[in-house]
């Protein structure tokens, strides 16, 4: 049978140009940081090894405090960043972007301190010392130094293993005081932005888009969209061990762009949960008065959901994410999802359109009682002239994403979907299954741009 015509190819690449541009817009910035300070006689600085480590400081400071200020964007969930990127991969630049930060900063202090101490006779910690105890802004930039380290520690993984989401979330809020901590020494000691220079109003716009996505995108939105749609539990319906659907009405709810793959952080205004948000994805399509999300107990306040009452108002942030038909390039598509990552796939299955035999859907769980929803994706499918495949079983050590018997016989994903290269693939869920699930994938020769994931990491 012929394939027919793509109409995803031509909207896949505008949105892969808009990307590209975006991204560019980070080594942008920071060249001109760079090219402000040259330009204003920042090269005579590296003419002599008395002044060397000044400007290795300062360039470093400068770049540092750049990408200090996009990551703080990346984690603002700024609309267009999140339409354009989606939430993962926005965060996962911000965390590729910490370390590097850290070490930028260090040296930024240390080339200051060498450099102040070279001329005033004192040793380093000497010299640290009398910019600590003589001027404020200093003090308060070793102290934003020292927040960020600690943030940087928390995020490792065997720190972060460690800690709940609450005592963790606590840690990273602080990097906006970091920011303010930092902000003011710029403009007290750095003659760079003394008034009437282009690089005293160019840090300015910088620190301004910084915070103001932060209040706008983080406080603000949400408030006003929380009191406006009402949002408040319908009723709660169990779906199996531990899992339960929230169904929720509000109002205008197809203004807010809730659709099928998308999530929000969820707060639930009841007793022992109210103080924290958690992440859900939809996992039915939303109306203009109700949508859906289904829950699993992992702990901590996920196991207090089980019995939220109707009534109880809910507050939101997002929706976010770019696992949508949005994403989509071809006419094919399969939706693969293990556990309680079946609740986005639910929801696509439902929404996405799909020819007669150009949907597949594939759930995956240990029991058969884990494959959460299966019953209305099934049902779904079947309308679509859909095929679905439900694989049980502990997990494979050739092949982990299938089930043990067939991973030990060789089996991969073109033994359930011949040429696979031209399908679209929506995975969900464990970390690990949706990695072992991309690596055959890969193998198959499935390009990047075609293979959907969202992941339930924080």
């Amino acid at each position: 049978m012929a394939q027919t015509s793509n109409p995803y190819a031509l909207q896949t690449k505008r949105r892969m140009s808009a990307r590209d541009w975006a991204e560019s817009i980070i080594p942008v910035t920071t060249a001109i940081a760079v090219s402000l300070f040259f330009a204003d006689g920042g090269a005579q600085y590296f003419l002599s090894l008395d002044t060397v480590a000044y400007g290795v400081g300062v360039v470093a400071g400068l770049i540092g405090t750049n990408l200090f200020l996009v990551m703080l964007v990346l984690a603002a969930r700024v609309p267009a960043i999140d339409n354009l990127f989606g939430h993962d991969r926005a965060l996962g630049l911000h965390k590729q972007l910490g370390k590097p930060v850290l070490y930028l900063m260090l040296a930024h202090m240390a080339g200051l301190v060498i450099d102040y101490a070279s001329r005033s006779g004192l040793d380093l910690v000497a010299q640290s010392l009398v910019m600590i105890n003589t001027n404020t802004d200093m003090l308060m930039a070793w102290l934003a130094l020292g927040v960020m380290i600690a943030i940087v520690v928390t995020s490792l993984v065997a720190v972060r293993a460690r800690l709940s989401h609450r005592v963790w979330h606590l840690i990273h809020l602080s990097a906006y005081a970091a920011m303010i901590l930092g902000i003011f020494h710029q403009f007290s000691w750095s003659g760079m932005f003394r008034e009437g220079t282009v690089g005293r109003w160019y840090w300015l716009a910088l620190y301004l888009v910084a915070v103001g996505s932060i209040i706008g995108f983080r406080i603000l939105i949400p408030i006003v969209r929380s009191t406006r749609h009402r949002l408040v539990v319908d009723r709660v319906v169990v779906e199996g061990p531990a899992v339960v659907s929230i169904y929720m009405r509000g109002r205008g709810l197809d203004r807010v762009g809730f659709v099928a793959g998308k999530f929000a952080h969820w707060r639930f205004l009841a007793p022992h949960i109210w103080q924290e948000a958690h992440p859900f994805s939809i996992s039915a399509v939303p109306t203009a008065t109700t949508v859906r999300i289904t829950v699993r107990a992992l702990g901590d306040s996920t196991e207090i959901l089980q019995n939220v009452r109707p009534g109880t108002k809910v507050w939101f942030e997002g929706p976010y994410g770019i696992f949508t038909g949005d994403d989509r390039t071809t006419n094919r598509v399969a939706l693969i999802g293990s556990g309680i990552g079946l609740a986005p796939i639910r929801a696509l299955a439902e929404e996405l359109s799909a020819a007669p035999g150009e949907l597949v859907v594939i759930g995956r769980a240990s029991t058969d009682a884990e494959l959460f929803l299966m019953n209305e994706i099934t049902e779904i499918a079947i309308a679509k002239k859909g095929t679905v495949y439900e694989l049980t079983g502990k997990r494979g050590i050739r092949t982990p994403w299938l089930p043990y018997d067939e991973s030990e016989q060789g089996a991969s994903i073109t033994d359930i979907i011949s040429n696979p290269a031209d399908w679209d693939f929506y995975l969900c869920g464990p970390d690990l299954w949706m990695g072992a699930m991309e690596d055959d994938l890969r193998r198959a020769g499935v390009p990047q741009l075609r293979i959907h994931s969202e992941k339930f990491a924080w």
